[in-house]
């Protein structure tokens, strides 16, 4: 089994996507079909039943998962006379070529992450066909000028899962503006509100188990991105508690119907850029 060791908490957070996705696939009927991240995490050395409890953010991560699925499959079945481009940006060990490979005939994928993480894909997730990876921080832009050199008629999707909640504000904008200043396409991420960018993290049902990885940025309204630059237009928003309400339990009707700060405390958005 491979051990697993960070050298930052930010890089461990992967393995919570990575658990509640693998948990996921064991449901009757599941919101998200993964069956890629069980086989992973039977290879990894390390304590998952730590998140065995925490149900919200189990059922966030997959909703999550399935809504930035679907946008792409959208995306692809418009475009399909395009190439597309399909660039996970903090990867992880996110299994999203693998799931949608077989879907999408006209896309490449890259999978950007710290050399730590992409060390550990390269031993433990298949590639899917068309599957590349890039070694470098995403606020580096010698990857941009790479991309931009190499796929000059294509479409661009970029996607931030679980994210843009570990870096501040202007870190993100000098991204964003990056971005802009080499792409057409689309960005899909997901932000946390300011509720619970500042709830304590020693409360968070998942969070509190991972040490030196704290949330820094949150927004309230995607008016808050849009001012980072005049080139990015907003397209659509997803409301992660208005999705499979079945399926978040009592706790999770209460929070929705009783408590506006936590039923908006992360939701999906997706912008197109210039």
């Amino acid at each position: 089994m491979e051990k697993i060791k960070f050298s930052d908490g930010v890089s461990e957070t992967l393995l919570i996507n990575l658990y509640f996705r693998s948990l996921e696939n064991l449901v009757k009927k599941p919101i998200l079909k993964d069956e890629f991240s069980g086989e992973i995490v039977k290879h990894l050395d390390y304590d998952f039943s730590k998140f065995d409890k925490s149900k919200l953010s189990r059922v966030g991560t997959v909703i999550r998962a399935k809504f930035f699925d679907d946008e792409i499959l959208k995306i692809a079945n418009e475009n399909k006379n395009c190439d597309l481009v399909i660039i996970q940006v903090g990867a992880g060990l996110d299994t999203r070529p693998l799931r949608l490979e077989s879907k999408i005939s006209n896309a490449i994928f890259y999978d950007l992450d710290l050399c730590d993480v992409i060390n550990l894909r390269e031993k433990l997730v298949k590639k899917a066909k068309n599957n590349f990876y890039i070694t470098s921080s995403m606020f580096e832009t010698t990857w941009m000028d790479e991309l931009v050199s190499k796929h000059k008629n294509a479409k661009f999707i970029f996607v931030l899962e679980g994210v843009t909640m570990y870096f501040e504000k202007p870190k993100l904008k000098e991204f964003f503006k990056n971005l802009l200043d080499r792409f057409q396409g689309v960005l899909m991420a997901d932000f946390l509100n300011k509720f619970a960018a500042n709830f304590p993290q020693s409360r968070h049902d998942a969070m509190k188990f991972i040490k030196n990885a704290k949330f820094k940025f949150g927004i309230d309204s995607e008016d808050e991105i849009l001012e980072f630059d005049d080139r990015l237009k907003f397209i659509k928003k997803g409301a992660m508690f208005d999705m499979y309400k079945n399926r978040w339990g009592i706790l999770g009707f209460i929070l929705r119907n009783f408590v506006p700060k936590i039923k908006n405390s992360c939701d999906m958005y997706i912008f197109k850029l210039n």
